[in-house]
Formats: C-alpha cells, sequence, structure tokens
C-alpha cells in the first residue's frame, strides 16, 4: 500500500512539475517582448531562470510540509509520500523545460 501510495505521489509530482516548467518556460519567452530584463537573456540563461522559478514554485510548499510546517500537515500524510513528491516534480522540470522548448520551436515558430 504504501510503495503503490508512492509511485502514484511521484508521478503526479513528475507531471506536476512537468506542466509548471513548461507555461513558466513559454511565459519567460514571451516576457522578452515586455521586459526588457528578459529580452536582454539568451537561451541557456532563460532555461536556468525557467528552472530556478519552477523549481521555487513547485518545491515550496512539500518541502515546508517535510521540515518547517511538519506539526501542520494532515497525519496521514507519510514522509516517503512527501520524499516521493519532492522527488517527481524536481525530475519533472527539465522533462517540462524540454516539452516548452519543444512547443515554443513547433507552435510558436
Amino acid at each position: 500500500m504504501d510503495s503503490l501510495s508512492s509511485a502514484n505521489r511521484f508521478m503526479n509530482g513528475f507531471f506536476f512539475g512537468t506542466l509548471v516548467a513548461a507555461v513558466v518556460m513559454v511565459l519567460l519567452c514571451h516576457a522578452g517582448e515586455l521586459s526588457p530584463f528578459m529580452a536582454k537573456l539568451q537561451a541557456v540563461p532563460q532555461v536556468v531562470v525557467t528552472a530556478l522559478v519552477s523549481l521555487v514554485i513547485v518545491d515550496a510548499k512539500p518541502l515546508a510540509y517535510k521540515t518547517v510546517w511538519r506539526e501542520r500537515r494532515c497525519s496521514f500524510v507519510l514522509d516517503e509520500d512527501l520524499s516521493a513528491t519532492l522527488r517527481g516534480r524536481s525530475f519533472g522540470i527539465p522533462a517540462g523545460v524540454i516539452v516548452g522548448i519543444l512547443f515554443q520551436n513547433y507552435v510558436m515558430n
């Protein structure tokens, strides 16, 4: 039961991280038209900024529940489930960056 729940949380986190990173990648691509800072970024710094912003957005709440808000979380959420969620979201970010790049190249151009 625990391993199935952890696997489900890993896959859910993976897809969530992928989705968030892809959306952030596309938004940062279009932010170059509005912001002079973003217009100066080349491809590699744009990928790094996307990964960092996605990491902060995606991993902030589970990491806080694992460390600082340990007493505030639900008693049914186990530490290994939170670890699986964090791993899934963190592994999903590079996949989301790749999906965002492919989306930009295929649809936007």
